[in-house]
């Protein structure tokens, strides 16, 4: 239908510009915002982005576009992440809670089923958005993420764990100061130079404008609210989850990554009833940020082949 002037009388698709950014309001008080891709009107499951410890989409910069040609692709800034603010105290910031936010974030969107991907810690959250909305899952994708306890084998030692404490006791302390120092020193070249040279990124992949992303963005945070997520996360296992879980799972791991080493990965696999398995040899922590292109192809491939599929035949 056209109008007088030949136009087109309908309104336009919202998503077809570029993401579209939502702000959804929880019980407690709390705000999260989301980021919505792709067609209204495509095949289900969409897609659903649960991102990294103190990730506000930084490692997906070149993925989302791809994937949202055909799917819908939702993004969560996790409450105090990004563009959701801290919320109301006392904190309620624990991976359950988050697993929620991204169950009613599906409610308020009119989404009814997602494989969920989880980068790092956001796999602990997929996992607990498994135990505890599972019919609106319907396939699971780890990125370098573990099943919980994110320092128990980070950087192959457990003496980041014992800190914890300690670094907790800090900002709660000295808050001022350890926000100062925190903000001058995490977006600093020196700090950037660091993590390039010292391995814990693939300089050769990595692009140093999406490295400097994920520092602004860190950096950004409230120090104190970033270690309790930290000891939310470090508190929390799903590991019992990973023997029930009865839809399609994809693992997918860096070989050189030193905060999830690969053993811990392998021994993930193991639990899961017939998970698939894809490591990649020179990625580290960062493995989307150094290989968007190929995660891409990752994800849309076990979508279209193993989980659409998957999907249907429950139908």
């Amino acid at each position: 239908m056209t109008s007088a002037g030949g136009t087109s009388s309908r309104s336009p698709d919202p998503l077809a510009a570029g993401p579209l950014a939502l702000r959804l309001r929880r019980d407690d008080g709390a705000s999260v915002r989301l980021f919505v891709s792709g067609p209204k009107d495509a095949a289900p499951p969409a897609i659903l982005i649960l991102d990294g410890l103190g990730c506000a989409g930084w490692a997906f910069e070149r993925i989302v576009p791809l994937l949202s040609e055909q799917r819908r692709v939702v993004l969560m800034h996790y409450r105090g992440h990004g563009q959701s603010p801290d919320p109301p105290r006392p904190w309620r910031l624990s991976i359950p809670t988050l697993a929620d936010d991204a169950a009613a974030a599906c409610d308020h969107l009119g989404i009814g089923s997602v494989v969920a991907v989880g980068f790092s810690m956001g796999f602990p959250v997929a996992l607990e958005l498994y135990r505890r909305h599972r019919d609106r899952v319907a396939g699971l994708l780890s990125l370098a993420g573990p099943s919980g306890r994110v320092l128990d084998s980070f950087q192959g030692t457990q003496n980041f764990r014992r800190l914890l404490p300690l670094a907790l006791a800090a900002t709660r302390i000295a808050r001022d100061v350890t926000t100062r120092t925190w903000r001058k020193w995490l977006p600093s070249p020196l700090s950037r130079e660091l993590s390039l040279r010292s391995g814990q990124v693939n300089a050769e992949r990595i692009e140093v404008a999406d490295l400097e992303l994920y520092m602004r963005g860190i950096a950004a945070m409230n120090p104190e609210l970033f270690l309790a997520v930290v000891d939310e996360a470090q508190r929390h296992s799903a590991a019992d989850v990973l023997p029930t879980i009865a839809v399609p799972t994809l693992v997918v791991a860096g070989a050189r990554d030193n905060f999830v080493p690969l053993a811990t990965m392998r021994a993930l696999v193991a639990q899961i009833p017939r998970a698939q398995w894809k490591v990649y040899p020179a990625a580290t922590h960062a493995l989307p940020a150094e290989f968007p292109l190929e995660v891409a192809d990752e994800i849309a491939g076990f979508i279209d082949h193993t989980v659409a599929p998957s999907l249907a035949s429950r139908t």
